[in-house]
């Protein structure tokens, strides 16, 4: 039965990547992920969990474009706060430029999206 199930779930995800990727709308990907469940899943819970899935996807999608931009524009900006820092010489703000690159960095790392934990049985 274990078996069973996560292969509903496992189709579930590919149905739901499709789904965000625009090669199914939204009813086929429900149709096929209760079809697939055959039973296992009613179509109101199909339909919650995909638009969940859909819905995750895109809010990762978005933190991750928002990201993208912030690091593409942080690093020419401090580094050359930095060089002309350097240039000039005002070590302070060149270090305090450096510092608050790595900073910024270190808070990216963090923010980025994780997946969540999937719950394994100890018989496995």
């Amino acid at each position: 039965m274990d078996a069973v199930i996560r292969e509903v779930a496992e189709e579930g995800k590919r149905l739901i990547d499709r789904a965000w990727l625009g090669e199914l709308t939204r009813d086929q990907a429900v149709h096929m992920f209760v079809q697939f469940g055959d039973g296992l899943v009613r179509y109101d819970t199909a339909l919650d969990i995909i638009d969940d899935g859909v819905e995750r996807l895109d809010a990762h999608a978005r933190r991750l474009r928002i990201l993208w931009w912030f690091a593409a524009l942080e690093v020419p900006m401090f580094g050359s706060f930095a060089l002309l820092a350097l240039v000039l010489g005002d070590y302070t703000t060149a270090g305090l430029s450096v510092l608050f690159l790595l900073i910024l960095q270190i808070v990216h790392r963090k923010l980025l999206p994780y997946p969540l934990p999937v719950r394994h049985h100890p018989s496995e």
